[in-house]
């Protein structure tokens, strides 16, 4: 573990720090002192905007939505506060991974340290103590359309207010927020002002951590299927001559993806914002709830496994033609996690619908390819699984295991047994081994 904080500033948080920061490598995370003066300016023309005199500023001194014309006192949006969640909050099937969850605290914790939403400094705080105990929001897979993830991040609300209803996942276990933060001597009510519930829901910090996630299971796999490739090559080289032309593609269109989820664990995007003028700040409108752009990579992320999932397949089609058909079993197995990638791959974004009675006249489902891509690397994980097997397999059936272990030294598996179980082995092993993080898990309690 790093003797040092991670600072968030709101605009210099990477995809590497994070994965640190969920992993336990720094001691802590913290709020930047120049991002806390940020919020505690623009928080003090909030607190101008709620005297009698002020302008009409939609959601800091009226309500949302129909009630975008109604003024509303300080004391009515404490009260309000504690309901806005609960029509939002509703979600199907399994739970998200709590690592994902986790994460998008963080995300969000950073985007409102730029000091554009108008928040107290005490919410970050909120949030980023919550994050460094290991507490993970409860947020079912389905409940965003894409646009913004209203759905998810009103579960995540709920946990940072202590709601009576909210859940979280602690050390594996499913329990109430408020019990959780009960053990843990934390308050186990944070009272939300206005705007900070509409700042944490309003955006899409939910793709944004399922994004960040895809990104670094991409990293470590293209790192997986180079060290396979080179137990494949050491002797008698398997040649695809487009393959290595595909790799480079591959490499320079991953590149673009990996900026551009970089960049958007950097923006603001609720409304309204807060920009400093002459004699104060103004509050502007705008859909910086959207996630086009990630929409956009995701599915290139997904085109991209793909590809590559037709170049491992030939692979073990190749070995399993030169054991006679003795590894059939893989092949057949892998085929059909070739196909389930390429059903995957059709693109979420490509298909914007309206929504709330055609207000919001695009939506880019950057959500769904997010959770498609996640799903896509894993069944990706699963095939290149199915290669390592494979290779495994000849080994045994040459009696040298060595070339399998100078490049994976501290795999053991039982080479003798069905291929289905020493692919699900390896597959178990390559995801400690690479901490690769899937879309869902089962925890204790479900």
């Amino acid at each position: 573990m790093k003797d040092a904080n991670l600072y968030i500033d709101g605009y210099s948080l990477t995809v590497e720090h994070i994965i640190e920061a969920v992993r336990g490598e720094w001691k802590s995370v913290r709020l930047e002192a120049e991002a806390k003066a940020r919020c505690e300016s623009s928080r003090a023309q909030v607190s101008r905007w709620l005297g009698s005199d002020a302008p009409v500023v939609y959601g800091v001194n009226t309500g949302l939505g129909n009630l975008k014309d109604t003024a509303l006192s300080p004391e009515e949006h404490l009260d309000w506060n504690k309901t806005i969640p609960y029509p939002h909050a509703v979600g199907v099937g399994e739970y998200l991974n709590p690592v994902i969850t986790r994460t998008s605290m963080l995300i969000r914790a950073n985007v409102l340290s730029r000091g554009y939403s108008g928040v107290r400094p005490q919410l970050i705080e909120r949030m980023l103590e919550i994050f460094n105990h290991g507490i993970a929001p409860a947020v079912r897979e389905l409940g965003s359309t894409g646009l913004s993830d209203l759905g998810p991040l009103a579960h995540n609300a709920m946990v940072v207010g202590g709601l009576e209803e909210a859940q979280v996942f602690y050390k594996g276990r499913h329990m109430s927020a408020q019990a959780c933060f009960q053990e843990l001597g934390m308050e186990d009510v944070f009272p939300l002002e206005c705007k900070e519930v509409l700042s944490q829901m309003n955006g899409s910090t939910m793709t944004q951590a399922i994004a960040i996630f895809a990104c670094h299971n991409m990293q470590q796999l293209l790192e997986i299927e180079t060290r396979i490739e080179a137990i494949l090559n050491r002797d008698q080289p398997i040649i695809i001559d487009s393959k290595e032309r595909v790799d480079m593609a591959v490499q320079k269109a991953f590149e673009i993806i990996l900026n551009t989820v970089n960049f958007e664990n950097n923006i603001t995007c609720d409304n309204p914002l807060l920009f400093e003028v002459e004699d104060g700040y103004e509050a502007v409108m705008g859909c910086n709830c959207s996630n086009t752009q990630v929409g956009y990579v995701m599915d290139l992320l997904n085109f991209l496994i793909a590809d590559k999932a037709n170049y491992i397949m030939e692979f073990i089609n190749r070995l399993d033609f030169e054991e006679g058909g003795r590894l059939n079993a893989i092949r057949e197995a892998a085929a059909a996690r070739v196909r389930l990638i390429h059903s995957l791959s059709l693109p979420a974004s490509a298909d914007s619908i309206s929504t709330k009675a055609n207000q919001e006249d695009h939506v880019e489902f950057s959500f769904g390819a997010a959770r498609k891509a996640l799903k896509a690397l894993t069944a990706y994980q699963s095939l290149l699984s199915y290669l390592l097997a494979a290779a495994t397999k000849t080994d045994a059936v040459r009696k040298n295991t060595s070339k399998v272990l100078e490049v994976f030294p501290d795999l053991n598996v039982n080479t003798t047994g069905s291929s289905a179980n020493l692919a699900a082995s390896i597959n178990h092993y390559l995801t400690g081994k690479f901490d690769l993080v899937s879309l869902i898990v089962k925890t204790d309690g479900d």
